[in-house]
């Protein structure tokens, strides 16, 4: 019975690590500068899925606009000065995190820019 419960053990442990091990590779921590030149239109969809906009511009370059994370608002009570008392809440609202993406005419990455909206 001790067996039984080990393996079951070890195997959620197993799939929580692997879980938390693969979920740290996001497009978020991506060396953009490294992929410029040679990241391609067709990567970024595939990596990223459709982008939230995209715009044409006159020389053929192709802006497109991703939300990484959008914008959040956390509410938390502050208390007064005595342990029952209550002086109201404090508001925190987090900026939406964008990634901003130009591809050149061949669809190839020529600038980037992570801008918080």
């Amino acid at each position: 019975m001790n067996r039984r419960r080990d393996f079951a053990v070890r195997t959620v442990l197993g799939m929580i690590l692997g879980g938390v091990l693969v979920g740290c590779e996001t497009y978020g921590k991506a060396d953009w500068k490294a992929r410029l030149g040679h990241y391609t239109w067709d990567q970024a969809i595939e990596e990223l899925g459709p982008p939230e906009s995209e715009a044409r511009t006159s020389d053929g370059s192709r802006v497109a606009d991703w939300i990484l994370s959008r914008s959040r608002t956390y509410s938390t009570a502050v208390r007064g000065p005595l342990f029952w008392s209550w002086s109201g809440q404090d508001i925190t609202t987090t900026a939406e995190n964008h990634l901003l993406l130009t591809f050149d005419a061949q669809g190839r990455l020529k600038a980037w820019k992570r801008i918080y909206k």
